[in-house]
């Protein structure tokens, strides 16, 4: 992914190699009318673009809520996170199975020992062959910063907001033990110390 200000536009813009193979048009046509679970936030980007195909999208505005649970006071004691901790969470999601999942910068505003939970409690809302898109922030390279997206075109990312957040830095071989048995397809690692990963 690059920044499109290389090239003289706007420098909001990013454009993803894995994307496409996740939200083609022939992919979704394939997948008939995909239920999409947007871990975002609601913007008029996407909303647009998942508004021209036969889907259906449901967006979490997780941030604040991982954040919540992410921030809690611990000790050595203290107990990792459980599903029942997340599906108390996001209780809008019991009983509904998705396609395709989208999580942008979330996976990095939980600590490592959370994150076993959140993909059991994930899997249990996701249908098989579901595919998801995420990014992992794994060098302290830039201040830590919560990224906001709205999807502008199938290989096309639009960055709608940013906000500091504490955020844990995370490996590849980390999350893919920890997301078993859902694991990391394609990878692309970008100058900023985020890799953009393809999960199924």
């Amino acid at each position: 992914m690059t920044t499109a200000s290389a090239c003289g536009e706007d420098w909001r813009i990013l454009r993803s190699r894995l994307l496409p193979r996740l939200l083609g048009a022939e992919r979704l046509e394939k997948l008939g009318a995909p239920r999409i679970l947007d871990f975002g936030r609601a913007n008029a980007d996407s909303l647009s673009y998942f508004g021209n195909h036969p889907c259906r999208l449901q967006v979490l505005d997780a941030a604040d809520a991982l954040q919540s649970l992410a921030a809690r006071p611990r000790d050595a004691d203290s107990q990792p996170a459980t599903p029942d901790d997340f599906a108390a969470l996001f209780g809008e999601l019991a009983g509904q199975r998705f396609d395709i999942v989208l999580l942008w910068d979330c996976i990095n505003i939980l600590p490592l020992a959370d994150l076993p939970a959140f993909f059991r409690f994930l899997g249990e809302h996701l249908h098989d062959g579901c595919r998801g898109h995420g990014f992992i922030l794994h060098k302290r390279t830039v201040e830590p910063r919560l990224r906001h997206f709205g999807v502008a075109g199938e290989d096309v990312l639009r960055l709608i907001a940013e906000q500091p957040m504490t955020l844990h830095l995370h490996n590849r071989k980390a999350i893919n033990e920890a997301m078993v048995p859902l694991t990391i397809e394609h990878a692309v690692l970008h100058g900023d110390g985020r890799q953009e990963i393809l999960f199924g």
